[in-house]
């Protein structure tokens, strides 16, 4: 090799792999500024069997997965809560792990829980499994905030003298979910929503007069490539990991938010942290 083509090789190979390394700090930044706090409202409409008719065009908000502490605080949230209130919703859906795993003062983030404000169809919630260690805190904690808290039990919501049920399980990964404790004493022609932290109890939910499932856990996957797809698979959320599905022979609704916050790592890369809203329909 001639000298001015040797030094045109190496110069070459160090524009590469400076490019290289350029790339790799812009995504980087990206994945850990920008993605992470750049919130998706996703508006779908959602086809409810036996969906009473005063709740047609009913709005749900559902979100997920704040994991308060990890890289993720108070002041963070708060643009959450000035866009579910912009949003105006008609119900609103939680569906576990306020906290992140050793974050032992959730209480920090009552009063900006208290600032979401209470629609006509409450505030509903379960727990994750990141809340689990921490269990009745947490719970008292969404108490105080207005969020109806259900552990295996229903509630309802009434419009014009017609009802919708709300049903919650424990977190299935640490805690002892039991469906048919959650929707005891309603019957095949009740309009029933399960809260459940982790998506994939949806094959067993699904055998069951329940009319949608709202779910998160999965992240989306966290990191998504293309033509690869997610690369963060979390337990429980790997037959069922975003969006929407029709779940067993009954075709269960089932959503799964990709939640507010991140876990393991603090990186979101074409998988949006996302808030949704859901318009009711027959």
């Amino acid at each position: 090799m001639k000298p001015q083509s040797r030094r045109s090789f190496l110069r070459s190979t160090m524009k590469l792999f400076l490019g290289i390394i350029s790339s790799g700090i812009m995504v980087g930044t990206y994945s850990t500024e920008i993605e992470r706090f750049w919130y998706q409202i996703k508006e779908i409409p959602l086809k409810v069997k036996r969906l009473p008719k005063s709740f047609i065009g009913w709005k749900i908000v559902h979100f997920s997965d704040v994991h308060l502490g990890f890289h993720y605080g108070v002041e963070e949230f708060q643009t959450v809560v000035h866009s579910i209130n912009n949003i105006n919703p008609d119900i609103i859906f939680f569906t576990g792990d306020l906290i992140e795993l050793g974050n032992r003062n959730p209480e920090n983030i009552i009063p900006l829980l208290k600032e979401i404000k209470t629609p006509p169809g409450g505030k509903w919630a379960v727990i994750g499994n990141h809340d689990y260690y921490l269990k009745e805190q947490v719970i008292k904690v969404l108490q105080k905030s207005n969020f109806m808290t259900l552990d295996n039990t229903h509630h309802f919501i009434e419009n014009q003298d017609q009802k919708i049920y709300i049903a919650g399980i424990d977190d299935v990964m640490y805690g002892s979910p039991k469906i048919d404790k959650a929707i005891a004493g309603l019957s095949e022609s009740d309009c029933v929503f399960l809260l459940s932290h982790e998506p994939d109890i949806a094959d067993e939910s699904s055998k069951y007069p329940i009319s949608a499932q709202f779910s998160g856990h999965s992240h989306g996957g966290q990191v998504r490539l293309p033509f690869w797809g997610p690369i963060i698979n979390q337990r429980l959320a790997t037959k069922y990991m975003d969006g929407y599905y029709e779940v067993g022979v009954n075709k269960l609704p089932l959503y799964v938010n990709r939640g507010i916050g991140t876990t393991n790592l603090p990186i979101r890369l074409f998988c949006r942290p996302e808030i949704t809203v859901f318009y009711l329909a027959q």
